[in-house]
């Protein structure tokens, strides 16, 4: 699998001097003005992909497309969400959501000078131990010419074709301290010798985590992410994220280049602890059926916790995600089935060297529903209801069967949203959501049983 991805970053690099520019964005207004987030906007994504553009792979930076010298910006932005009462679980179900569950307070402000773009935000908070204060989402970037950008802060990522989540990177854990790298070479040149690509999409990562880990403090991740689309109908990625290094392990660079070669699963001597890390890595695809059914699309995501023994650039012990889309205009609607059970019980997102798993601050930095879940959602999006934006979602599955993770009581889930958003003169903005949840347990006597329901406001205003 690192094999395969290696080659993909040659073909980039030598894609070079027959790039053309990513196509600008289309004229429309932004959905929402300017703020700083730190998971994907759903109604976004849909305007991405009806504009026939890569979006499996998003990131909480500016895009600064379309930038010049001599460019400047001030907007500053706040927001504050009620709920009706104290929330039964601090874990905000699903990706798909237009509003963040978990924060009580944000307060942001975005800079831009020439191409470099600043964003500074600070929340207040919810956690399982309390309210909190955070800084997630501030960075600086830089977007070098129209096809690279960097940039470093506590940035989000999320890489993936589906709706509700992602197997391997996604925005379930808080975003953690990283540098990041993000390159699109738009449609290749038809004289160029890689024209057969079509078109490429890049991005990379290098952060470390938390110091308060229960096995070694401040390990490093990192992870690279590869989209082509060879067609318009149809794009294949391939993505890998390794964790390694940590007080009290090895962080030599001989180390750092078995884990970016993918040399890390094999044991020394029948020494395993030799091994330099954690990784996982895998597949994603999305198909557009539009020429024979008008606007409906297929995805799915295969992620490994391992490579296979034989060298086959195939993951092993995988994780599964699989939905169906339709699309048209500014209404979609979905269907989603994920199983996050690696083939056995206990692996998915957990290691034995890394004890605490593949977790910052105690959430999944993959799905959302962390390892041994099997859950499907339905869910849809129409942008003109009652002069506003409205979002409908249902979800239905086990959690945590294994009884091993620490997200989610083992327990069947059920649960449903309905959220609606208007825009007050692009200057405030009211946002309702009606939430509902279930975690049972079939076959216990013992009356466990949990529901919660939240009716939430939320209120934001901007300057621009």
């Amino acid at each position: 699998m690192a094999r395969y991805l290696r080659i993909l970053l040659c073909l980039l690099g030598g894609c070079a001097a027959h790039l053309r520019a990513p196509a600008e964005p289309s004229a429309a207004p932004a959905l929402v003005p300017t703020s700083v987030a730190t998971r994907p906007d759903p109604f976004a994504t849909l305007q991405a992909l009806e504009a026939g553009r890569i979006a499996s792979s998003w990131s909480s930076l500016p895009s600064g497309e379309g930038c010049l010298e001599g460019d400047q910006r001030l907007s500053a932005h706040a927001m504050l969400l009620a709920e009706s009462s104290r929330a039964a679980q601090d874990v905000q179900p699903g990706l798909f959501s237009l509003v963040d569950t978990r924060r009580r307070l944000q307060i942001d402000g975005s800079a831009q000078r020439d191409c470099v773009f600043a964003q500074l935000a600070v929340q207040r908070q919810v956690g399982a131990s309390g309210d909190y204060g955070s800084w997630d989402g501030s960075a600086l970037s830089w977007r070098i010419d129209p096809h690279w950008r960097v940039g470093a802060g506590r940035i989000a990522h999320h890489w993936g074709p589906a709706w509700d989540g992602s197997l391997i990177l996604g925005t379930a854990a808080r975003p953690f301290p990283n540098a990041s790298v993000a390159a699109a070479s738009g449609p290749l040149a038809r004289d160029g010798f890689w024209w057969w690509l079509g078109e490429i999409d890049f991005s990379a990562f290098f952060g470390r985590l938390e110091d308060e880990r229960a096995d070694y403090a401040r390990p490093y991740l990192m992870g690279a992410r590869a989209v082509v689309r060879p067609w318009p109908w149809l794009e294949l990625a391939i993505s890998r994220t390794a964790m390694w290094g940590g007080e009290g392990r090895d962080t030599s660079l001989k180390t750092f280049l078995k884990s970016v070669l993918g040399r890390d699963n094999s044991c020394s001597g029948g020494d395993c602890d030799t091994q330099p890390g954690n990784q996982l890595g895998g597949y994603d695809a999305r198909l557009k059926l539009d020429r024979w059914l008008p606007g409906v699309g297929l995805y799915g995501q295969m992620i490994g916790e391992d490579d296979r023994p034989d060298d086959i650039p195939l993951p092993a012990k995988n994780m599964y995600l699989a939905g169906a889309e339709w699309r048209r205009g500014d209404a979609l609607l979905f269907v989603e089935w994920t199983d996050s059970t690696a083939k056995a019980a206990g692996v998915a997102y957990n290691h034995f060297i890394y004890t605490y798993g593949y977790r910052y601050k105690g959430r999944p930095l993959g799905h959302w529903a962390d390892g041994d879940s099997n859950l499907w959602s339905v869910g849809g999006l129409y942008g003109n209801l009652l002069g506003g934006q409205a979002l409908a979602v249902v979800r239905y599955g086990m959690l945590n069967a294994s009884g091993v993770n620490p997200t989610w009581p083992d327990a069947r889930f059920a649960g449903a949203s309905l959220q609606w958003r208007r825009l007050l003169d692009r200057v405030f903005g009211l946002s309702f959501v009606l939430d509902h949840a279930t975690l049972s347990h079939p076959g216990r006597a013992d009356g466990n049983d949990r529901r919660d329901t939240q009716l939430r406001l939320q209120l934001d205003a901007w300057i621009d």
